[in-house]
């Protein structure tokens, strides 16, 4: 190959990158990457570094046992009249209105196992919205490389994020060095198999 040819195997090669690299990319990551980080803080509760996650907190909270996060709390601990009589009870002023809220002791831990969920590990799931709208959220195309940006896809999902992240003092989506190992593994095989492709190997 003269070096007519080779400039033009390496042209090839460039568009190749520009046009194809950020599509393949962005299905490892949202395929392998965001679903490894996932089951790494839901399933282990552990964080980049491999640290774990602090406990649910075990400090006395207010509930109303009728929101999604505590129908079961009020069957358990309030559906009675006796039993609401033997709870602290306090009303709190919101939009104009009353609202009486009762005490619920041992926290969002106790909650958290009323409603049938582990304590075990730290997973930041309830609903399961922050972790189901978890992905790439920005991506951007420099002169030197492509930058991914992770988060939640909606404002709920990035603000729980946030919040979590905040209570930890770290982020809990972070990618840890073994995964970003893996992703640079895989960028590596993607460009030996572009060079292949236009034949500059």
């Amino acid at each position: 190959m003269n070096i007519q040819e080779t400039i033009k195997q390496i042209d090839k090669l460039k568009q190749k990158v520009k046009t194809d690299l950020v599509a393949q990319l962005s299905q490892i990551i949202v395929q392998d990457i965001v679903s490894v980080i996932q089951k790494r803080v839901r399933d282990n509760g552990k964080d980049s570094t491999g640290a774990s996650f602090g406990k649910y907190s075990t400090t006395t909270m207010l509930t109303s046992g009728t929101t999604l996060k505590s129908r079961r709390v009020w069957r358990a601990v309030a559906a009675s009249k006796k039993k609401r009589k033997n709870l602290n009870w306090v009303t709190i002023k919101k939009g104009g209105k009353n609202i009486r809220l009762f005490e619920l002791k041992g926290g969002y831990a106790e909650l958290r196992r009323l409603e049938g969920f582990s304590n075990a590990v730290k997973s930041f799931e309830f609903t399961g919205e922050m972790w189901r709208k978890f992905g790439i959220v920005r991506t951007t195309v420099t002169g030197n490389g492509i930058i991914f940006t992770l988060g939640g896809r909606t404002d709920a999902s990035q603000n729980k994020i946030d919040r979590n992240s905040e209570r930890e003092g770290r982020s809990i989506i972070d990618i840890s060095q073994s995964e970003l190992t893996f992703l640079q593994t895989q960028i590596d095989k993607i460009l030996q198999g572009y060079v292949v492709n236009v034949k500059l190997n």
